[in-house]
């Protein structure tokens, strides 16, 4: 049965995107409203545009990729709903490609519903957006309301959603709520706050967003790795771009598996997922889509293990950003300052391969203290902090 839409004096509907779409055919028109949704967001959130996703190409070619997540994107679009055959959730539906007939302007907001395929089928993910204009109409709690139909339609019975709540960040105990970890507290009056509260989310996990200016000064680079030299004896580096060589596919399984259990989790239900090196290629594929992608690994010689790895990669529209993407050492080969050996070089590679980039973007559990450290030594500042919002449906 389809919910019931509710919007406060708006006239809106709903799309379905097809993501089956021919993937030969060129974006539909419609994405350039999405990209404008995050653009707007980004803005009023940070005063940048650096996360809003501007190449469509890439984009439409990922969200296509569903070999291990089952994946649903929702429109809310201006307008009266068209005449027109309705898709799997009873609404519009427009193609991923080849779509000219909606105008980019009358997008306002956007759903996307993610859920594993591989592990962790118990959970889902939902990332709303409404364009900031046109915020305070129901769009957004519509667009929940919908996703978690969806994930309840797929039997998954816990929903993870994240938000960006640096101004709702306080130091009062009256009127906040703390993450499980004890480490931030939240105004629960802030609209940020209260939109999760409300539709029975719970606050389960802090993670601070740093930034980090580049290029790193020389001394800084220099200092970190003459002291991780030192105490890194027995290993040696290793750096590639893009996908990974044939010979180090196999020693990234273990590195992708533990991502998944030994960074703090908070109280996010998250389970141990299941690699191979299938799905490392896999994964390698969607990162550097449209990216500038480096990853700089750490070999223990004698054994020959790979037992270190930390990934950036740039938007090659965007010369100036940077994503940090998974840092970890395995927990056997900790103590000889490999992390903080990998992230110095991988981070002056970079700065020599892509001069254009001006500043480089992570996110680490906020209780995560020894890779803090390494950040903060690295010259990396908090500039937000983003809440991770489960809930477990009845």
């Amino acid at each position: 049965m389809v919910a019931r839409l509710v919007w406060a004096t708006m006239d809106i509907h709903l799309a379905e995107i097809d993501l089956a779409s021919d993937p030969s055919a060129p974006y539909s028109h419609f994405w350039e409203g999405v990209t404008e949704i995050g653009r707007a967001d980004s803005l009023a959130t940070f005063g940048y545009e650096d996360f809003a996703e501007t190449n469509n190409v890439s984009r439409v070619q990922n969200l296509q990729d569903v070999r291990e997540q089952r994946r649903v994107v929702m429109l809310a679009v201006a307008g009266g709903e068209p005449d027109s055959a309705k898709g799997p959730y009873g609404h519009r539906v427009l193609p991923a490609t080849g779509d000219a007939t909606l105008s980019p302007d009358d997008v306002f907001g956007v759903l996307f519903v993610d859920a594993p395929l591989l592990d962790n089928e118990h959970m889902g993910y939902l990332d709303v957006t409404v364009h900031p204009d046109h915020r305070g109409h129901g769009i957004g709690s519509s667009l929940v309301r919908e996703g978690e139909r969806v994930l309840t339609e797929w039997g998954r019975t816990t929903i993870l959603v994240w938000s960006m709540v640096t101004p709702a960040v306080s130091e009062r105990t009256q009127g906040t709520i703390v993450d499980p970890a004890g480490t931030i507290r939240l105004r629960t009056d802030d609209p940020t706050v209260r939109f999760p509260l409300d539709r029975g989310y719970e606050f389960s996990q802090a993670e601070r967003h740093s930034v980090q200016p580049l290029p790193v000064p020389d001394d800084v680079i220099a200092d970190a790795l003459r002291e991780a030299e030192a105490k890194a004896d027995g290993y040696e580096l290793v750096q590639f771009s893009g996908q990974p060589p044939e010979d180090v596919v196999e020693g990234l399984v273990d590195l992708f598996a533990a991502m998944s259990t030994d960074p703090p989790l908070g109280a996010v239900d998250w389970r141990p997922e299941i690699w191979d090196k299938d799905r490392v290629l896999r994964a390698y594929e969607q990162m550097a889509r449209g990216r500038d992608m480096y990853t700089t690994l750490a070999r223990h010689v004698a054994s020959g293990e790979i037992v270190a790895f930390t990934q950036l990669k740039g938007p090659i529209d965007k010369p100036d950003v940077v994503y940090q993407e998974n840092t970890l050492v395995l927990g056997s080969h900790r103590g000889h300052a490999l992390g903080l050996w990998i992230k110095a070089a991988n981070i002056a590679w970079l700065s020599r391969e892509r001069p254009s980039s001006r500043r480089v973007h992570t996110w680490n559990a906020d209780e995560n203290d020894y890779m803090l450290a390494i950040n903060t030594r690295l010259g990396y500042r908090r500039e937000s902090i983003g809440a991770a919002w489960q809930k477990v449906l009845d």
